[in-house]
């Protein structure tokens, strides 16, 4: 035990870091590849990368077994529906994705907004915390096309594991204001979700700075 608290404690947040990047170029790369092996390639991708993202999760024993069994959930699922077709298969896939995102923001935003220290852990963790609210706002505008298949214009929706890496890439430009225009709401609900997720990425810079200079000017003697 004492082997491994050590690691996981000095890198707290390095492999969720890895595995959100990873999640996000699973999505980009099968985009590139057949069809058919599209669908497999990002779930299991995804549950391999989520267990390695337990690797920064697991600080508290409540949480960390919390997080290892919606991963074991999801792998259920994934199987599952390798080996049997059932209705609404990507809601529920999508959901528990997007519960287990919420989660892992959560547990990283009160440590990495909360913790008063600034070091390199902190530093990675803010990363990973936006990257984990980019990632949040993608599944909810994948969702979406799945019921309004014209919410976004700019591209053509197909089945939703393809839609996930354009979706990804829409909600970091909204997230960071960026605003190249290629992409646009056009349904009340998609124009909602923009503006929220504008304000979120605005208002996340600002706190997180006054967070980390705080800390900062904490440690400074008087």
């Amino acid at each position: 035990m004492g082997i491994m608290n050590g690691p996981i404690k000095k890198n707290h947040f390095i492999w969720l870091t890895v595995a959100l990047v990873g999640l996000m170029l699973t999505g980009a790369f099968s985009r590139e590849i057949s069809q058919n092996l599209t669908l497999e390639l990002i779930e299991y991708i995804s549950v391999a990368l989520l267990l390695l993202s337990l690797l920064s999760l697991k600080s508290k024993w409540l949480w960390g077994k919390g997080f290892f069994m919606l991963v074991g959930v999801l792998l259920t699922v994934v199987v599952l529906s390798d080996l049997i077709q059932f209705i609404h298969y990507e809601y529920i896939y999508l959901g528990l994705l997007l519960i287990f995102f919420i989660a892992a923001a959560w547990t990283v935003g009160k440590q990495v907004l909360l913790t008063g220290e600034v070091d390199l852990n902190i530093v990675v963790g803010s990363v990973a915390l936006y990257l984990l609210i980019g990632m949040i706002w993608s599944i909810f505008y994948t969702i979406l096309l799945e019921f309004s298949p014209a919410a976004l214009a700019g591209f053509d929706p197909g089945l939703w594991q393809d839609n996930m890496s354009t979706t990804t890439y829409f909600s970091f430009v909204t997230l960071t204001t960026l605003g190249y225009g290629d992409i646009s709401p056009t349904t009340p609900i998609a124009q909602t979700l923009v503006v929220l997720e504008a304000i979120t990425g605005m208002f996340y810079l600002a706190i997180i700075v006054a967070s980390l200079v705080g800390a900062i000017k904490s440690k400074k003697p008087a």
